[in-house]
């Protein structure tokens, strides 16, 4: 699936690097500067998430969120440099779906995009099928021509977001912010030990090893 995101972002710079980051992720970017720009934009295209910042020339983004939120529920993700604790509950209670603070990491920000995408947008997927293995989406259940494999959960995790983005490649940095989370900080040299051991219970090598990079499922 193809998804349509609005960027709105006054800072120049800021602009050009996330819209060239997230078009290399396949997203279709719409990027704007001033709110107004913002509203009008949105009339024109059915978009799956805004990326929104707060602090924007003439209609804020306040203002912005407003509007928005007044005709849709579309996903909705504030980017601010507005690091105080009662704005960003604020902004949660105005129905935000997350909040990331400047400066952030390029490589957060799209797992963030990425992660909720999938919880909005792949909810009502229940199972993946891939050849004969068939995946139960976070019932932590795969089996092989009906026959149960037995993963542990991380291997699972690991197998099911491949999975769901089969094609795209996963550094080990990537999958241990997306398994493990934001915080973790082990070795990445860990994803080798879980692939390793995935590959063991599977009856076929469906991840493939991408030299100098990580690692990923093909698309069918």
């Amino acid at each position: 699936m193809s998804y349509n995101i609005l960027l709105v972002e006054d800072e120049k710079e800021i602009r050009r690097a996330m819209t060239n980051f997230l078009r290399r992720e396949d997203y279709h970017v719409v990027a704007v500067e001033t709110g107004e720009e913002a509203l009008r934009e949105y009339t024109k295209t059915d978009f799956h998430l805004v990326l929104l910042d707060m602090m924007l020339p003439g209609i804020g983004g306040e203002e912005v969120l407003e509007w928005i939120r007044r005709k849709s529920d579309v996903p909705i993700l504030i980017i601010s440099a507005l690091n105080d604790e009662l704005i960003q509950l604020d902004a949660f209670e105005q129905s935000v779906d997350d909040y990331v603070v400047k400066p952030f990491s390029m490589n957060i920000l799209v797992h963030k995009i990425a992660s909720l995408l999938r919880r909005v947008y792949e909810k009502q997927k229940k199972e993946i099928i891939y050849h004969d293995l068939r995946l139960l989406v976070n019932n932590y259940e795969v089996y092989y021509q009906e026959q149960t494999i037995e993963l542990t959960v991380k291997e699972f995790e690991i197998l099911q977001t491949m999975l769901l983005n089969s094609g795209k490649v996963y550094s080990r940095e990537e999958l241990l912010t997306v398994v493990w989370g934001y915080d973790y900080f082990g070795d990445s040299r860990n994803i080798d030990v879980h692939i390793k051991n995935i590959r063991k219970k599977l009856p076929f090598d469906c991840i493939k090893t991408v030299k100098g990079i990580g690692y990923k499922v093909d698309r069918l």
